[in-house]
């Protein structure tokens, strides 16, 4: 079946699991978006933690993280990625502080909609 060009990209992000070479199993964004919360398995996809500090990660939006069922390694997480931005933020050349500051302001409202001290 052929899909017009604006409906493949539709499908593609629907597929909840994509496959590695060595035939494991692995959550996709799209997956673990709609799920709605960080699972602290430390997914290769997380859309909540960037777990594998990946530069060109970007974070889904705050409301559509949800408190439900969230780990106290979930938490310990995103205070630790917290932490790390805001020692970043002072120790970084003045073109990355605005970075730092976005991911600074993500994790403090993403920590408070579960429901953590931030």
């Amino acid at each position: 079946m052929h899909l017009p060009e604006e409906n493949v990209g539709l499908q593609e992000e629907e597929k909840d699991w994509e496959i590695t070479p060595e035939g494991l199993y692995i959550a996709t964004r799209g997956y673990l978006m709609r799920r709605g919360y960080c699972c602290a398995n430390r997914c290769r996809n997380c859309p909540y933690i960037n777990w594998r500090y990946q530069t060109s990660w970007k974070p889904i939006p705050i409301e559509r993280a949800r408190r439900t069922r969230v780990s106290t390694r979930s938490v310990a997480g995103a205070q630790e990625r917290l932490s790390y931005h805001q020692q970043q933020r002072h120790m970084c050349a003045p073109d990355e502080q605005g970075y730092h500051q976005r991911m600074i302001e993500y994790y403090c409202a993403l920590l408070e909609r579960w429901g953590a001290r931030v």
